[in-house]
Order: structure tokens, then sequence, then C-alpha cells
């Protein structure tokens, strides 16, 4: 073997060796460093009842998550909030007024229920209005709705009108006995449904125990979770989000539905 064939050779085995033994060394490093935690678990948060004042928006906005929005459609600052939403990257859905139980005690001015009391030619005038309202949202889910939920021939004729329009549905489950979600599905309509009203208890420690019972007891690693824009509510996720940061990743609908 020539001089020069031995000095290659030799080069060539030290990088070997040194190569070898770095690679032992990182292996050996990997072993003791200390995992991080899977964060499978995805959360889509949607904040209802949004249309009325800017202030709300501005306040999820600061959170410096990614949302959802459900802005009720019509409302003084209904389109406005709409599209700064949409441009600051959230979802935008079409929170859209349902009859609910004791439907006199809701009774207001700023927006009417679709219920089984109207006529389908009303109800389908009703609907094309609020479908119509805030054309930059990508779905809808229902804006209270106890009792129209439960009605399979009005949701029958409801769902059928956001099926043409091509939007996905959330149920927002105001009702155990709500039928939207099967009918949704059995229509072929992009939807899921809400599993834990966040501030149903204005309660941040409430809040605290209930979102982590859920992230703890999940087996889809998807999550629709909903909020209102209220007081506790922003002092709990203002406090706590740092935490949940941790345990799961938030993520808009588009991104849920993307991902299914």
């Amino acid at each position: 073997m020539s001089k020069n064939l031995k000095i290659i050779f030799l080069i060539t085995l030290i990088a070997v060796l040194i190569i070898s033994y770095f690679s032992r060394q990182k292996a050996s490093l990997d072993k003791l460093t200390p995992k991080s935690p899977n964060k499978n678990t995805k959360i889509a948060l949607i904040f209802d009842d949004l249309g009325q004042s800017l202030e709300s928006l501005r306040q999820i906005y600061n959170l410096k998550i990614p949302v959802t929005v459900a802005v009720i459609p019509e409302l003084k600052f209904s389109k406005n909030i709409a599209h700064i939403a949409a441009r600051s990257g959230f979802s935008v859905l079409i929170h859209l007024p349902l009859e609910p139980k004791k439907a006199n005690y809701y009774l207001t001015d700023k927006y009417k229920f679709i219920s089984s009391e109207l006529s389908e030619n009303q109800i389908d005038r009703l609907l094309y209005n609020y479908l119509n309202s805030i054309r930059i949202a990508i779905g809808v889910n229902n804006h209270m709705g106890s009792k129209a939920t439960q009605n399979p021939k009005l949701m029958d004729q409801v769902l059928e009108r956001i099926k043409q329009k091509r939007l996905i549905f959330i149920d927002s489950q105001t009702t155990p006995k709500s039928v939207a979600y099967k009918i949704a599905k059995s229509k072929g309509i992009d939807t899921a449904y809400n599993q834990l009203f966040l501030d149903a208890i204005d309660d941040p420690a409430e809040m605290k125990k209930r979102i982590n019972d859920l992230i703890d007891n999940n087996k889809s690693k998807k999550l629709i979770i909903i909020a209102h824009p209220k007081k506790n509510t922003f002092k709990f996720l203002k406090n706590n989000l740092s935490q949940l940061k941790k345990r799961a990743d938030f993520i808009t609908l588009k991104e849920y539905f993307a991902n299914q």
C-alpha cells in the first residue's frame, strides 16, 4: 500500500471512530433527557354569543390562541366582528337562533328564533336571511335551541338549507335530547358536537376542574369546547392558558375539519 493510501485510510478510520463516539454519546444523552408530554389533544374552542360588542372580540384576540367565534346574525356589530375575526385568523360561525324551552323568557327584539310554530315558508325566509348575513362564515352552530333541536322535522329543514350552503354544522348540545348532530351526519354534512360548556358554572375553579377532567378522559384526541365572553371566563383562560398549552394544542374549527 502506498504512503498516500495509508494516510487516506487512517484519516477515514479516525473520522469513522469520531462519528461513532459522538453517536453513542448522543444516544446516552437522549436516554437521560426527560421527554416532554405528548400533546395529542387538540381543542377547538368556540366563543358563542358575539355580535353586540367589539370589546368582547378584543379580549378574545388578546388571548393569543387560535379560536372560533360564533356570531349571532343581524346584531349591531355582527358583520364587523365576523370580518375582523376572519382577518385575525379565527374561524367564524353563524350562531343560529333556534327556539329554546321557555321561549317567552328569552324573547328579544334583536332577533327571531326559528321554531316549529312558524310555517315552512317563514322558516325558509329566516334561514335565508341568517345564512346569507355573514358570508365569510364557514359554518353554523345553534344559539340556544333546547326545544328546536329535539324536533326532527324542524332540524331536517334547517340542516337541509345548511347543506345547500355547504356549511359545517356544530351541535351546541344545549340539550342531551338533541337530534341535530345525528341528522346532520345522515345528510353528509361536516359535523361535530360540543363536548363541554366551559363556563356553564361561572367559577374559574370549576372551569379548571371541568376542562382538565375532559382532557384526562378524552379518547378521541379532538375536543370541541364552547365558552362565552364573560369576565370569569377570560380570567380563567388568562391565568391557566400556559398550563393548558402543555396538555393540548388550540386549533380553529377549520383546522379541526381539515385534519379529519
